[in-house]
């Protein structure tokens, strides 16, 4: 299976029945959430997604006939969500299911008779909708698409049964250790390193713009059609600072992946752990650190690269690279200075260099 996500651009009627599909799958996801609670308070059992599905189109559609105006499976697609989402919190591997609020973004789930031409895709209830990029899309095997709402764009992403391609062994090169940070988002064993991308100068202009922007935001009244125009602006600058991370993170990943290593090493984060220190999380959740790693995974799973990962608890910072020596390293240290043998190396630089040559480690791909 292999996802094509591509820009649509559909008519002043589309949009107006894409944005209707989104608010009804958002309106029947909170009702089933309503709906078991209130049924908690009066110690009924729980209504499971299918039965909750039978009342809906059976009593609820009856009264609220502009349910039955988008695509049922879209709906029923919303239920099975909500469903997921309270098993999930009944086998605590997550959280209580929270409301949908209504804003500027949101998806729906089809699928059908959905078909694909050069410059156009056809969806159920939407019919023939443009495509943004042509001849991007496969017309073979379409599984499903979920539609998505972004601001005032409007996205397309089509799951294609297709066998995944044949990868061209070449001669492997040296394996890579990868060491995850803040000062440098990624650097390499070979010496190569990805700079912070906290500190980037077009995301720190970016950023300050948006702050700006959100200062407008608050100072407009809610409802209002100013305040609508205000909020395009912000999200506008939201998704071009998410798209510019996404590019410089996917672009280093690619040149990594390209020279075909024998294997590559990564550290095992406490992610949400770190996010706990006040001082660390902001710059944390500016980098994002686990969208590296879970790219990596999937480049690597396609180049059929080996990826390993150390453990959590592994000293990469505090070992020498050359004499194995062991020593205290706290983060205001950036040159690691061996007190056994008088090696001098970048703190990073000679943490990779552990990772490639750790020995107990998981292999993830």
């Amino acid at each position: 299976m292999r996802a094509y996500k591509s820009e649509i651009k559909p008519t002043g009627e589309q949009a107006r029945l894409i944005n209707q599909t989104i608010g009804v799958t958002r309106y029947v996801y909170n009702l089933f959430i309503m709906k078991n609670q209130d049924r908690y308070k009066r110690n009924l059992s729980f209504m499971s997604g299918y039965d909750f599905s039978r009342w809906l189109n059976n009593r609820h559609s009856k009264q609220n006939q502009w349910i039955k105006d988008v695509s049922s499976k879209a709906v029923k697609q919303s239920i099975m969500n909500a469903d997921k989402s309270y098993r999930g919190f009944f086998s605590k591997k997550t959280g209580f299911p929270s409301y949908k609020k209504k804003s500027l973004k949101g998806s729906f789930y089809l699928i059908g008779t959905i078909k694909v031409g050069r410059h156009r895709i056809f969806l159920p209830k939407l019919k023939w909708i443009r495509l943004k990029e042509y001849g991007y899309i496969p017309n073979d095997n379409i599984k499903s698409a979920t539609v998505s709402r972004e601001g005032n764009r409007y996205f397309v992403s089509v799951l294609v049964d297709e066998s995944p391609t044949q990868t061209i062994s070449t001669e492997k090169s040296e394996p890579i250790g990868l060491d995850l940070g803040l000062k440098e988002t990624v650097y390499l064993s070979n010496g190569q390193k990805l700079m912070s991308i906290y500190r980037n100068k077009q995301l720190l202009k970016l950023n300050q713009s948006l702050k700006r922007q959100q200062r407008k935001l608050a100072r407009k009244q809610k409802g209002s059609n100013n305040r609508y125009k205000q909020l395009l602006k912000t999200n506008r600058l939201y998704q071009r600072i998410s798209n510019i991370k996404s590019d410089m993170k996917r672009k280093f990943i690619h040149a990594i992946i390209a020279t075909n290593p024998q294997y590559i090493t990564i550290e095992n984060l406490n992610i949400k752990g770190m996010m706990k220190n006040r001082r660390l999380s902001n710059a944390l959740q500016q980098t994002g650190l686990g969208y590296i790693v879970e790219w990596l995974k999937l480049k690597s799973k396609q180049s059929d690269i080996e990826l390993r990962q150390v453990s959590r608890f592994y000293p990469s910072s505090q070992l020498c690279h050359c004499c194995n020596h062991r020593q205290k390293m706290p983060l205001n240290k950036r040159i690691f200075r061996c007190e056994n043998c008088g090696n001098e190396t970048d703190r990073d630089l000679n943490a990779s260099i552990n990772l490639v040559n750790a020995r107990d480690y998981v292999v993830l791909t």
